[in-house]
């Protein structure tokens, strides 16, 4: 009780009002003079969804923000884009249809719902206050990227050599032949530099970009990932702008790791972007939940059996496999079912000085935990905590 007590003593907390008529409590003044809101989430828990939703309208609201910066690619954000400004369910079917193939956890109800529910509620508001997505991810469906590079290729006058360059790219794309599409990818960025309507392929370069990344392993995706942001940061202006956006927790987290690993707000922090200095964290914790899990990734002791996906309650932050100290305290200070936030800058908060304390259950292979510097204190990686308790798991799309 001690150890508890003295990780999160002096935090105020604040609850979480979802549903129909969602309600994000009002934070301190100084929580929206930031630039980048990131709240960070298990992917495979539901509820974060509903929160985000509710966190993008509160911040809409309260500041104006209108940019979500999604964990998706440049082509899946702008086929949902168009969805959001024609509802064509059609169209949301291909931001999807990659998810599904692949039997990703994106490929879920509830993700869905809230995309149409942001819809409606985009068309309830003034046109200079709508929602559009901005996708800094890399690549996730390669056909998809096709798709988009014909969309941005359509009615631009382009010299004979550099079309025939980007048809090719378009092929080895929808082949999804990687490794071929990179390399023409980096020739057609190359052609499209000496072009005089640099402002009008902005778009497409990006894209090319994007297909020319190394994608082979999470380190690299950080860095593509934060490169993506600096180039529509700068390229799109966005320093007049307030973002937004949720992300899976790990790329929330605002400091190097122990090792040096630095993630996508780490990088952010680091960088020489005005906004480095305006990032805030919110990271949801979750106790008593259940968590959507590809069937094969798990002991057969907890698989479904001949289900694609099991729900688990193995994998909340107060057991059995992950504990964050202090967190039992949170719990006794909050009530089953609820969202509740917790602010651990408030200036008497221990976590100003107090580190994150993490324990792993033996067994637990280390590329799979993530391991906090021990002379850095919570409020370096994040400033809030949304503490998730007794969340369904997602529910997974129907092929």
């Amino acid at each position: 009780m001690g150890q508890d007590t003295a990780v999160f003593a002096g935090v105020p907390q604040a609850t979480v009002s979802l549903g129909e008529a969602a309600v994000f409590p009002e934070f301190e003044a100084g929580f929206y003079d930031n630039q980048l809101f990131l709240l960070g989430e298990a992917h495979g828990t539901e509820r974060p969804q509903e929160i985000d939703l509710a966190l993008l309208q509160h911040l809409n609201q309260r500041t104006g923000v209108r940019t979500y910066v999604g964990e998706i690619d440049c082509a899946k954000a702008y086929f949902l884009n168009e969805y959001l400004r024609t509802g064509q369910e059609a169209t949301l079917d291909l931001v999807f249809r990659s998810w599904q193939a692949e039997g990703s956890q994106w490929a879920n109800t509830a993700l869905r719902a809230k995309f149409q529910r942001l819809r409606s509620w985009n068309q309830t508001l003034p046109a200079k206050r709508r929602i559009r997505v901005l996708g800094i991810d890399q690549l996730q469906d390669l056909p998809l990227a096709a798709d988009y590079l014909k969309v941005l290729t359509r009615g631009l006058a382009l010299q004979p050599a550099v079309r025939a360059q980007l048809d090719s790219v378009a092929t080895w794309l929808q082949r999804t032949e990687g490794a071929q599409a990179a390399a023409g990818a980096t020739r057609a960025v190359r052609a499209l530099a000496t072009s005089k309507s640099g402002k009008e392929l902005f778009d497409l370069t990006h894209l090319l970009r994007n297909v020319a990344y190394d994608r082979r392993n999470m380190t690299v995706r950080e860095q593509n990932i934060f490169a993506n942001f600096r180039e529509l940061y700068q390229g799109l202006h966005l320093e007049r702008e307030k973002l937004y956006g949720m992300w899976g927790l790990a790329h929330v987290l605002q400091s190097p790791l122990e090792g040096g690993t630095t993630l996508f707000a780490g990088l952010v922090r680091q960088s020489d972007l005005p906004v480095r200095d305006k990032v805030v964290s919110l990271l949801c914790v979750f106790s008593e939940c259940q968590l959507l899990m590809p069937t094969s990734s798990l002991p057969a002791a907890w698989q479904a059996p001949g289900q694609r996906f099991t729900p688990t309650d193995k994998f909340n932050h107060d057991g059995p496999l992950t504990r964050i100290v202090g967190l039992e305290e949170l719990k006794r200070r909050t009530q089953p079912g609820s969202s509740t936030i917790f602010q651990l800058n408030a200036p008497a908060a221990a976590a100003n000085r107090q580190p994150i304390r993490v324990t792993y259950a033996p067994g637990i292979p280390a590329g799979q935990q993530i391991r906090f510097r021990s002379d850095l204190p919570n409020t370096a990686y994040v400033q809030y905590l949304v503490l998730v308790r007794n969340s369904r798991a997602l529910t997974p799309l129907v092929p």
